[in-house]
Order: C-alpha cells, then sequence, then structure tokens
C-alpha cells in the first residue's frame, strides 16, 4: 500500500478518533428543535455547520444559531448556563481514540514518511479534541505528525479540491507522492479528482490488516 509514497495524509473523525453526529442531533432534538432542521442533508444546520468547519461562522456565532433552533422556554430555562450546555451537545459527536492507531503513525513517521493530518473541523471540537487528547495520550497530538491541515484555519473544507492542493503545495509534494485516508467516499473522489491516491476506510472501524502492516 504504501510503496511509493512519501506523504501519508490521514482524516481525523471517523479514522483516527471516533466520530458520532447523531449523539449530537439527539441531544438536540430532545431539548425540542425541529427533526428537519436537523436530519435533512441540505437543512441548515448541515450548512451552518460547514461554515463554522471553514471557520465563517465564529464559535459563538454558531452556538447563536443553535440556540435560536430550541424552544424560547428551552432557552429561557437554561438561560445561564446555555453555553455550556450547546458546548456539551456539540462535543458529544467526538467519540474515544484508539491508542494503537497513533503509535502506528508514530512507527509510520519513523520508517521515513511524512505523516499529516487533513480535517474537517472547527475551533469548538479543535479545542476539545486537544484537551482530550493530552488527557489520555499524556503529550499533545501535533507531536504525532509532521503537519496539521484543519479546515477552519484554511477556510477550506473537503471535499473541495483547492484544500488538497494547498496540502500539495504546503508539503511541496506532486500528488502521486502521497496517499489519503477518510472515511467519506465523496472525499476520496475529490482526491483522487486532483491526483492524489485515496483509501476509503470504514467509520469508526478498527484499521485494516493493510494499514497496520507494510
Amino acid at each position: 500500500m504504501f510503496t511509493g509514497k512519501k506523504v501519508l495524509i490521514f482524516d481525523l473523525g471517523g479514522v483516527l478518533i471516533d466520530l458520532h453526529v447523531e449523539r449530537s442531533f439527539a441531544a438536540l432534538l430532545e431539548m425540542g428543535a425541529d427533526a428537519p432542521l436537523l436530519t435533512e442533508r441540505n437543512c441548515l444546520m448541515n450548512v451552518n455547520m460547514m461554515k463554522y468547519d471553514r471557520g465563517d461562522i465564529s464559535t459563538s456565532g454558531m452556538f447563536e444559531y443553535i440556540a435560536s433552533q430550541l424552544p424560547e422556554g428551552v432557552r429561557n430555562e437554561l438561560r445561564e448556563n446555555l453555553s455550556t450546555r450547546l458546548h456539551e451537545v456539540w462535543n458529544l459527536m467526538l467519540g474515544e481514540y484508539a491508542p494503537y492507531k497513533f503509535r502506528r503513525i508514530q512507527q509510520l513517521r519513523s520508517q521515513g514518511y511524512r505523516v499529516v493530518m487533513l480535517s474537517n473541523t472547527n475551533e469548538g471540537h479543535w479545542s476539545e479534541i486537544e484537551r482530550r487528547f493530552l488527557e489520555t495520550m499524556g503529550e499533545p497530538l501535533q507531536n504525532f505528525f509532521d503537519a496539521l491541515y484543519l479546515s477552519y484555519r484554511m477556510g477550506l473544507r473537503k471535499p473541495e479540491p483547492e484544500i488538497f492542493r494547498q496540502v500539495l503545495a504546503a508539503e511541496g509534494a506532486a500528488p502521486d507522492d502521497c496517499l489519503f485516508f477518510d472515511d467519506s467516499a465523496e472525499n476520496c473522489e475529490a482526491a483522487r479528482a486532483v491526483g492524489i491516491d485515496a483509501y476509503l476506510m470504514e467509520r469508526n472501524a478498527p484499521w485494516s490488516d493493510e494499514i497496520m502492516n507494510d
């Protein structure tokens, strides 16, 4: 799998850590949000989530939007603690870490590969991810990678082709030098469209022997 590759590009949610978007949506439904606002692919919630991932909406702006979708009675009841509660609900999406995956990342780097992360993420999630990772692994997440490419800092989001082009430019790499790992078929197709080989992974699944072994 890795033969001839120089740069390995890993997604985060669903690949390196478990991701459960449905947990956050279920919690919002319990708080009184309307189901269509959460579950339809092109609903405003998803549109705003994508904007938040690009950094087009601030954390406060995102949570103000979510609050606006809740019944007035709920907003009034939680007035003093609403922001804290929404942060908790938002971070329900974030699942467990599997330390062996990060040990494999270290092993690949020791073998001479440049290993980077390319993640659709946002300010709210990223700060919580860093906190939990440090607590779990005992050292900062960035120590495990040669570079971190985060959508909200780049102003771009997978599957936009430009985000892959920017990673290639930053790495000084040709597309065929790279191998991309993601749990989204759409993102993998976008990577292939700019010439990057892509490996589609099952979301939240253990890593296959193909990835774990040279």
